[in-house]
């Protein structure tokens, strides 16, 4: 790859790279960005015309990709949302960036009613004062309303009936910032709470919830069409009890979180998924604590212990608490199961979670008009350059 001596030019032009633009694949193309946004996509060579005052990037032999939306992170490059800190956003947004991933929500962990304002307004400071990394989409509730016995790695004490006055509170803290809320539908109050949200334009995803397939039912009509990193902290399924599991996989319109490092579902599970639910239908996530991105074995996540063992993040107790993937390693890890070609899996981590927030008119393509936020990849998977709004904001030494 030509090495651009300039990161800041208001003009660049990817050349000879293979595009993949989220409504086709051009196996050598040429984009065009200015002043933050895509200006043109076209097929073979650059013309002159195109190239006329534009700092030039030879992508011979590499992936060119809408950069990558995360959904669902907690932490980053030793930052966390639990930190209450802007620089800890700013921390997560710097580092992401090496991995391909250009914007995200950062996931607020149950906590008491304080504490999660705390976190939620910290997201809505780090968004007004954007940082030179990835751009912070708004703010993803993962509870506090859960149910207790799915809890998983989250803090029993933590997890309460839904609350519309604490909803209320949460939406002025972070100034309407909020765009997703994990929820468990048979929890008191759920029912009323998800239409409440739904009414206000926030997605509501089931989370954390040990529901039967009739209260699963129920919340998918108040308004649930998403699902927190499925098979993780959901009810399973019986074939005389569907639960979550079942009424979800049956679902055609019910988009489903993965993350795909293959420990949190087995490859085996993962290959059932992906013949129940089209690709269009699946989103990668990470799940991400602070330590990704860093070296380390031992750190805090919300204040207890984490262990990473073979690559698994783990309570001392062995649960499984969130992940160190990075959504670059994710991709790569959909394409090694042989059933999802990689311009559905780009997808996946692009498009496909930029429709579930309703961005994917600006974010997740490689169409003139888009921002201009652009993954480029070897075929390892392994990122070489990384560009936000139309700045180069990461590459490769």
């Amino acid at each position: 790859m030509l090495r651009p001596k300039s990161k800041s030019a208001s003009r660049i032009a990817i050349v000879n790279g293979e595009v993949y633009t989220s409504r086709m694949v051009i196996r050598r193309g040429v984009v065009v960005v200015q002043d933050g946004k895509i200006e043109a996509v076209e097929v073979g060579s650059p013309s002159a015309r195109l190239l006329k005052g534009a700092l030039v990037v030879d992508a011979r032999g590499m992936i060119v990709a809408p950069g990558f939306i995360d959904l669902h992170i907690h932490g980053a490059g030793g930052g966390d949302t639990s930190d209450c800190k802007v620089e800890s956003i700013r921390k997560m947004a710097s580092t992401l960036v090496r991995f391909g991933t250009t914007s995200f929500l950062p996931t607020i962990y149950p906590a008491s009613e304080s504490g999660m304002i705390r976190r939620v307004a910290t997201v809505r400071r780090a968004t007004e004062s954007p940082s030179k990394g990835a751009e912070v989409l708004g703010v993803h509730l993962e509870g506090p309303f859960l149910n207790p016995r799915r809890k998983g790695a989250l803090r029993e004490k933590d997890l309460r009936p839904a609350s519309l006055e604490e909803l209320h509170s949460l939406i002025e803290a972070s100034n309407n910032g909020i765009r997703l809320i994990s929820v468990a539908p048979e929890i008191p109050g759920a029912i009323e709470f998800i239409r409440e949200c739904r009414n206000r334009g926030i997605r509501v995803a089931v989370g954390h919830s040990d529901a039967s397939h009739e209260e699963m039912s129920v919340g998918i009509n108040a308004g649930i069409n998403h699902v927190t990193h499925v098979f993780n902290a959901l009810r399973r399924t019986h074939h005389r009890d569907p639960g979550v599991m079942g009424t979800v996989l049956t679902n055609p319109e019910i988009t489903v979180e993965l993350i795909a490092d293959m420990h949190h579902v087995h490859p085996v599970v993962v290959k059932l998924l992906l013949l129940a639910k089209p690709a269009d239908k699946i989103c990668l996530i990470t799940d991400a604590l602070r330590i990704t991105g860093l070296r380390g074995k031992r750190f805090l996540a919300d204040g207890r212990k984490v262990i990473v063992d073979d690559g698994v993040a783990k309570l001392p107790d062995g649960t499984i608490a969130g992940s160190v993937l990075t959504l670059n390693r994710a991709v790569g890890n959909m394409v090694a199961t042989g059933m999802v070609p990689l311009e559905d899996a780009l997808k996946m981590a692009s498009v496909i979670p930029a429709k579930v927030l309703g961005v994917n008119h600006r974010k997740g393509n490689i169409l003139p008009g888009s921002d201009a936020d652009i993954v480029i990849l070897g075929r390892d998977f392994d990122v070489q350059m990384t560009m936000v709004g139309g700045k180069i904001v990461h590459q490769k030494r």
